[in-house]
């Protein structure tokens, strides 16, 4: 399953998740808005000229790919989905790398330990989450969901057997969110639920 394809819609609407987390708005290495591409090694989103700096650094120490040009295996995915900027940025933090240099940053200690526990985290997501389904769950992980916020979620389907008809159990909790590109700019538009 790892080295299968994902659609071009299903990696669209992946990155489309992804991007909804606030720390994926911007480029995790020079804060220039709407990244467009990724290091596939550590699950993060990157600029047009942060790939570029990342490709010199060589494919043995960051590997990356256009979030909208290229082709992505659910592995790389499941990469993106349990890393994503923020907790990155958290980590090297908690490491003591705060530096902006590429270099320095992707050479360190703490760049090798980030890619041991994305691997771990890899590991427990497939356990937990099998198949191109589990990559595409995007209430957990989709790029940022700390430890301890993935300790505090449930799965989905989690109570979801005991809620009666119409009350209020898990599935009817989800808000529902309107766009006002898709459905217009009148209120009628923003208040649909369907």
């Amino acid at each position: 399953m790892s080295d299968a394809i994902a659609s071009k819609a299903e990696t669209a609407t992946f990155f489309k998740h992804m991007r909804a987390k606030p720390a994926n708005k911007v480029c995790v290495d020079c804060g220039t808005k709407n990244p467009t591409w990724s290091s596939t090694t550590y699950g993060v989103l990157i600029c047009l000229q942060c790939s570029a700096v990342h490709r010199s650094l060589g494919v043995h120490i960051t590997f990356v790919k256009s979030t909208q040009l290229d082709q992505w295996n659910w592995k790389q995915l499941r990469v993106m989905k349990v890393s994503g900027n923020q907790q990155f940025t958290d980590f090297f933090r908690q490491h003591g790398v705060v530096t902006k240099d590429a270099k320095t940053k992707y050479n360190s200690r703490a760049a090798q330990l980030y890619m041991d526990k994305l691997k771990q985290l890899v590991t427990a997501d497939e356990k937990r989450h099998p198949g191109a389904e589990g990559v595409m769950l995007h209430g957990e992980g989709a790029g940022g969901a700390t430890d301890e916020a993935k300790k505090d979620q449930k799965d989905f389907f989690d109570g979801a057997e005991h809620a009666a008809p119409g009350g209020g159990g898990l599935l009817q909790q989800q808000p529902v969110i309107a766009r006002a590109d898709v459905l217009g700019s009148s209120p009628a538009g923003r208040l649909s639920t369907s």
